[in-house]
């Protein structure tokens, strides 16, 4: 139970950090849409920080965003992070034509950014080979942040 808190809130602080560091994106709070975290603002390209998928030029204003953060490395085992996506958020985020912006963080409290990539959902949906049952929690799969990002890229320092 610990460690989901730490989690949670180890995403949180991604989202936020995410957050400040587009300004051209607005953050959705749960009392609006429990399946989103944003929405861009105004139209977002490329930059130094942030990379977008090679079948996006750009992503257009009043996209829904999802935010994914996952630590660059985790455990005594420094073994590679994973996000978790939930089944019934990802179909919604399908029907939506939304995009899933991934986080990879520094593996502290913080989360500090090291690298951030905006990937179609329906990109994503060929990375999820299946999903795992839950019981009587949502049904989820995991991704290695290395099937979204250059591994090379990233664990030299990113893109900044």
């Amino acid at each position: 139970m610990q460690e989901s808190i730490c989690s949670k809130r180890g995403g949180e602080n991604a989202a936020s950090e995410v957050i400040q560091a587009i300004p051209e994106i607005e953050h959705v709070g749960d009392d609006v849409d429990v399946h989103i975290d944003a929405r861009a603002l105004a139209a977002i390209e490329a930059d130094d920080l942030l990379q977008i998928a090679d079948s996006l030029s750009i992503i257009e204003s009043g996209t829904d965003l999802e935010i994914k953060s996952a630590m660059v490395v985790y455990g005594e085992s420094q073994t590679r992070g994973r996000y978790y996506l939930r089944e019934g958020q990802h179909e919604y985020l399908l029907g939506q034509d939304a995009v899933y912006l991934f986080a990879v963080c520094e593996p502290n409290p913080s989360r500090s950014i090291i690298a951030m990539k905006m990937v179609p959902a329906a990109e994503v949906d060929e990375l999820v080979s299946s999903w795992i049952e839950a019981g009587d929690r949502p049904d989820y799969a995991q991704i290695a942040w290395s099937r979204i990002f250059d591994p090379e890229e990233i664990e030299r320092g990113g893109r900044r």
